[in-house]
């Protein structure tokens, strides 16, 4: 693709795609060039996308991405919470028959 940029045969407007490494290709991150879909657009010129150009904008997606994580391991822990407290409840009580009391 590069080649064809630097010729001049690529379409007017595009973009460029940055080369991938193929070492690691499994092991991608959030911020990895292969989730950059700039110049896959109808063929317009357009600004890219705010979860890609804004330094904010992807700040906050991994802030609520975050979020939302601590709020499934509160659920989490809620529930194993309860269990303990049930499991606890049961050792008590089998304690409590066991010495007549």
């Amino acid at each position: 693709m590069e080649k064809l940029f630097a010729d001049g045969k690529a379409l007017p407007g595009t973009i460029c795609p940055k080369q991938l490494k193929l070492k690691g290709i499994f092991d991608l991150d959030v911020d990895d060039t292969i989730w950059e879909d700039i110049g896959l657009e109808d063929g317009s010129p357009a600004a890219p996308p705010p979860w890609l150009a804004n330094e904010s904008v992807r700040a906050g997606i991994k802030a609520l991405l975050e979020r939302d994580r601590c709020i499934e391991e509160e659920v989490r822990l809620r529930h194993e919470c309860r269990s303990m407290r049930i499991w606890l409840s049961e050792e008590w009580r089998i304690v409590n028959l066991a010495l007549g009391t």
